[in-house]
């Protein structure tokens, strides 16, 4: 047991590590060549933090425990509503301006559709998996049509978060190591190819550990999806949402989180499912967990729209954010 715990640990410091860096590399080249910020927000930081969840999720389908990977995205959806979304609105107060409301939408339908496949079959089926990656172009194009996008800026013409301004000491280690590599450009695409790799090979130490401690206590893996490996693939959304209040660019981390959502539900979702159709547990587990997803996305949106002349989130929205989390996660552990 302790050694599959420490496994799991393991994978899951691989799987922050390297989405710090494919974040990292893949932020200051979009920035680089004049990218929008909304674009690096919505899309490039809202995917590219969501890359644990998808190669966990596929590399759990290939194994044949396609519970595992499709859990691990219901929990993580609750948990950037509930958890980080609470975190970072304590930390420091949200506003919602219109291109983040062009977001919301997108979030909501994808949330919904994924929850909704979930609650009427319970097992999802290959044509599913392939509705959802249909609904995934779909929801790029309602993305990058923003506003903020169109125009060639920002919603507030912010820079986006490329590190938190205190790297660590394996951070100026590589930063080191790639500019003796190559020019600052190709320096960065070393930065995300490592990073890449760091996912990747986290997400297989980590299956590994997670299936070995269900296995020993005798719960299902889709429980583990729902709980652990869900809260442990969200820690790089956690990162970067308190490195964009720290740099006090909160609209990014908003950003980030609703398009880490829709890339769970939709991309994530779909793959999985087209690589090995499956559930998340026992016949009640779906509608408790898919309930608990839906309902703390909806709980974000109306607190965001409670104040027509300023939307978005006070400090005690986040703390009502928090506990409905916390609240939510014991039904899910008890289906």
């Amino acid at each position: 047991m302790a050694a599959d715990v420490v496994v799991a640990l393991v994978g899951l410091a691989l799987l922050l590590a390297g989405s710090h860096w494919l974040v990292a590399g893949s932020s200051r080249l979009a920035a680089r060549r004049g990218m929008s910020p909304v674009v690096v927000g919505a899309v490039i930081l809202g995917f590219g933090t969501s890359m644990p969840e998808l190669v966990v999720g596929v590399t759990a389908a290939a194994q044949g425990d396609p519970a595992l990977g499709l859990g691990g995205i219901v929990g993580s959806n609750a948990a950037n509503m509930g958890l980080v979304l609470g975190v970072a609105a304590l930390a420091s107060p949200i506003a919602a301006d219109r291109s983040a409301w062009w977001r919301v939408p997108a979030s909501l339908v994808a949330v919904g559709l994924f929850g909704g496949l979930l609650l009427t079959g319970g097992t999802l089926q290959r044509w599913e998996g392939g509705v959802l990656l249909v609904a995934m172009v779909g929801a790029t194009w309602w993305l990058l049509r923003d506003p903020g996008v169109a125009g060639g800026k920002g919603s507030a013409g912010e820079p986006p978060p490329l590190d938190d301004g205190s790297p660590s000491a394996l951070d100026r280690w590589l930063d080191g190591a790639v500019r003796r590599l190559a020019p600052r450009s190709r320096g960065e695409m070393w930065r995300m190819t490592l990073g890449l790799a760091g996912i990747v090979v986290g997400a297989q130490v980590s299956v590994d550990g997670f299936t070995g401690i269900a296995a020993r206590l005798g719960i299902a893996t889709g429980l583990v999806g729902l709980s652990l490996v869900a809260v442990g693939t969200s820690l790089p959304e956690l990162a970067t949402a308190l490195v964009g209040i720290r740099r006090g660019q909160p609209l990014l981390t908003l950003g980030n989180l609703l398009g880490s959502n829709i890339f769970n539900s939709l991309a994530v979702g779909g793959i999985v499912v087209m690589v090995r159709p499956g559930g998340i547990g026992s016949e009640g587990t779906p509608w408790v967990a898919a309930g608990a997803m839906i309902g703390l996305m909806l709980l974000a949106v109306a607190l965001l729209a409670t104040r027509r002349s300023r939307p978005g989130l006070e400090r005690w929205e986040g703390a009502v954010l928090l506990g409905g989390y916390a609240a939510a996660l014991p039904f899910i552990l008890m289906s």
